[in-house]
Parts: structure tokens; sequence; C-alpha cells
């Protein structure tokens, strides 16, 4: 593989991620001054500057290694942050609101090309991070990718899924924040799952969403790294189609990698459970409510 990896694979699970750097790190290509060696950038947020030069706080570039490529699609990252942070809970809540305010901009823009912008963020080697600069990336598809096609197909079978699931989450609500709220579904698709969805039913989300979603998410990450014992995280996200149905409840899945995915998941579709939703939303709700010194 040609793609650059400054991750390990044998770090420990906790404190694996390196702490955040005070200045920029040799041979990140995410870090500023290094914008030469990124393809030149779709969209900045920036205090000072031209672009392609220092001066941004979070920065869109298209990704040298993509999945697909030109006319037929977009393959974009948006780099988190000009600090070097690996973990996203290392970003203070402002500049976790600029990450997913650059997630919204370039997932609009690839939606206005009439593309399926599909959004991740993949955060420790255990998840399938290559850097360790904290980036999301966003896939451009021509066409409705199959679980994208049958997440849509569960929302027009009648009742809302998720406003069924939200209305009476019990235990298993983790927190609200800025419209939105944080639960363990009732079946999760994968251990540990925190869902977070806007309270009132929406198929998409704005800038305002956006902001307070990356605020919401950050402490949720911290939250379920120290609860399940492991910082690597996968995060995606479902959105309706612009012009497609109502239906659609727009939401995000945070996963904490726990375990490996074999055989029996990966062949027979089948996903096996070691952690009660219920349990894990005390537990989440409790590192939350942690003085910050201990968080």
């Amino acid at each position: 593989m040609d793609r650059p990896h400054d991750v390990a694979d044998d770090r420990p699970r906790m404190a694996a991620l390196p702490p955040p750097a005070d200045a920029p790190v040799a041979g990140c290509p995410f870090c500023p001054g290094s914008e030469h060696e990124t393809p030149p950038e779709r969209w900045a947020l920036r205090d000072h500057g031209p672009a392609d030069g220092p001066g941004w706080r979070v920065r869109a570039v298209p990704n040298r290694y993509p999945v697909i490529v030109p006319p037929e699609g977009a393959h974009e990252v948006v780099v988190n942050s000009d600090r070097h942070v690996a973990a996203f809970w290392d970003l203070t809540a402002e500049q976790a609101s600029w990450a997913a305010r650059g997630w919204w901009e370039r997932e609009e823009a690839l939606t206005r090309a009439s593309r399926r912008a599909f959004v991740f963020l993949n955060q420790g080697a255990q998840a399938g991070a290559s850097l360790e600069h904290t980036h999301a990336q966003l896939v451009g598809l021509p066409v409705d990718p199959p679980r994208l096609a049958a997440r849509e197909a569960s929302f027009l079978t009648g009742t809302c899924p998720l406003c069924a699931d939200l209305a009476d989450p019990g235990d298993r609500l983790v927190a609200r924040a800025g419209g939105l709220v944080a639960w363990c579904p009732r079946i999760p698709p994968l251990t540990a799952v925190v869902r977070i969805a806007p309270e009132v039913h929406a198929p998409r989300w704005d800038r305002p969403c956006a902001e307070a979603l990356g605020r919401l998410l950050r402490e949720v990450m911290r939250a379920a790294a120290r609860v399940v014992g492991t910082d690597a995280a996968n995060v995606w996200m479902h959105l309706g189609r612009h012009g497609g149905p109502d239906a659609v409840h727009w939401h995000v899945e945070a996963i904490p990698r726990i375990g490996t995915l074999a055989g029996l998941e990966l062949g027979a579709g089948v996903y096996g459970l070691v952690v009660d939703p219920a349990a894990h939303a005390a537990g989440l709700r409790a590192a939350m409510a942690a003085p910050a010194a201990d968080r």
C-alpha cells in the first residue's frame, strides 16, 4: 500500500493515542506548514492567509489516495484542526464545533454536485486510521450505497424507528444538548454504539446542528473511551437525501472499537453484543458527569 501510516497497530488499548502537540509535527501532512503535502484545498475556515497556506482552523482537501475519483465521484478529507490532535475529544468544544461545521460544508457541497455523500471519522489504527492527526472523510458516490439505501428504507415502513426509540429512552439516555440527544439504542447494530440525533424529527442537518453535534460528539467519545477502555472509534452519519423522503431522521453513530469482526459477523451478518445498552448508558452518564480534571 502506498498510503502513509503513522499509527501503530500494537499500542495498548488505553492511552494509545499521543497527547496533543503544541506545535506542528514534522512529517505530518495535516499540520500547518505542510499544506504543500496535500492536494489544493477545497474549503477552509481561516483566520488569515491565502489558500493552501497556514492560518486555517479547519481545512478540506481531496484525498490523495481516493476510493473513487472524478468524474465518477469524490473522496475528501476534512482536517479537523490545525492542532496535531489524535483524539477528537482533545479538541476544545469550540474546535470540535468548527470541525463538524467543516463536515457540513463539504457534505452540502458534494450533495449539491449530485453526489450521495457519506461522512465518517476513523480514530486509531484499530478503527482504520492511517494518520494520527484527527480528520474526517467524505466519499461522494454517484449511486446510493446498499447499506444507506437499506437504512433509508427502514424509515419508510410507517413510524420513524428513531422517534419511537426516543419516545421513551429511559435508562438508555446519555445526554441532551443543543437540540440533540445522545442515547444507546434499544437494539444496537454493534456493541457500545451511541446514537446522536435531533430531538425533533428532521431529515437533514444545518450549520447550527453541525456545530452542536461537534460539541456533543466530543463529550460522548471521551466518555466512551473511559467506559469501554479503548480510544479507537468509528463515527458515521446517516443523512436524508436532498429532495428525498422526509421520513428519514438524520443521525450519527459513534462506535468504540472493541473486539474484532470475524467470521460470524462478516460472513453471516450476525453481531453479538457484550455490553448491555442500559448499563453502557449509565457508565457514559457517570463519565460525562465527572469533574473536568477527572475526564
